[in-house]
C-alpha cells in the first residue's frame, strides 16, 4: 500500500517512474521505431531551446515578460523530459 502522507515525490520523479513503467515487450517493433525518433527529436528539440536561451543570456538580449514565461515553461518541459528520454532510450532494442 502506498503510503500518501509522506513527503510527495516530485512531478519529475513521478513522470520518470511512469515512463519506466512502461512494457516495451508491448511494444510492437514499429511502436519501437516511433517511439525512438520522437525521443531523438525531442532531444534535438530540448538542445536546440537550451542552446537559444544561452545565446541570449551571453549576447546580453533582455527578455520580456511574456518571453521570460515561455523560458520558464521550456525549461519545466526540458526537466521532465530529459529524465523520461533517458528511461526511454534505456529499453533493450530489438531486431529493427
Amino acid at each position: 500500500m502506498t503510503d500518501y502522507t509522506s513527503t510527495p515525490a516530485s512531478s519529475i520523479t513521478i513522470f520518470r517512474e511512469l515512463v519506466s513503467e512502461l512494457d516495451s515487450q508491448q511494444l510492437s517493433d514499429i511502436q519501437h521505431i516511433d517511439l525512438s525518433a520522437v525521443a531523438e527529436e525531442t532531444i534535438e528539440g530540448l538542445c536546440h531551446g537550451l542552446m537559444f536561451i544561452s545565446e541570449a543570456f551571453t549576447s546580453d538580449s533582455t527578455f520580456t515578460n511574456e518571453s521570460l514565461k515561455q523560458v520558464g515553461a521550456f525549461l519545466s518541459a526540458a526537466a521532465h523530459l530529459i529524465p523520461a528520454l533517458t528511461v526511454l532510450g534505456e529499453y533493450p532494442r530489438s531486431t529493427y
